[in-house]
């Protein structure tokens, strides 16, 4: 293989490479956005009220219902702790998320395509040079 193939051989690979972890990187966003939202939905939490008070407890948006009757959160839980986990907010950061996860996937696919193309055509060249000695 002469230098001009070489060097293009390793920045084809370089570039899948790059693709690779640029990909890894939006889709690791996209996860710790998806934690987040299931904290805030499966954990139950607390809100301060000032000083010399006691804090409101607040059951998690998701496991707040303790009997057969459908109650909506708010009713069963108040609307201070309604208001405290919102779900406009993190319905937000879910949609915000979904492109992140969409680019970071055709990203690592695209690099990952990248490599193993590379790595096929390399050993296509050493078998076939292999065959001529």
């Amino acid at each position: 293989m002469n230098s001009q193939a070489q060097v293009y051989d390793r920045e084809f690979r370089v570039r899948g490479l790059r693709e690779q972890g640029w990909g890894r990187g939006l889709m690791a966003a996209a996860a710790l956005i998806w934690l987040w939202v299931a904290y805030l939905l499966v954990f139950p939490f607390s809100i301060d009220r000032g000083e010399n008070t006691e804090p409101i407890e607040c059951d998690s948006r998701a496991f707040h219902q303790d009997t057969d009757f459908k109650v909506t959160y708010q009713r069963d839980e108040g609307e201070r702790c309604d208001a405290e986990r919102d779900l406009g907010p993190m319905l937000a950061a879910l949609l915000l998320s979904l492109p992140l996860a969409t680019v970071g996937t055709g990203l690592y696919v695209c690099g990952t395509s990248a490599v193993r193309t590379a790595a096929y055509a390399a050993e296509i060249t050493r078998l076939n040079t292999a065959r001529e000695v």
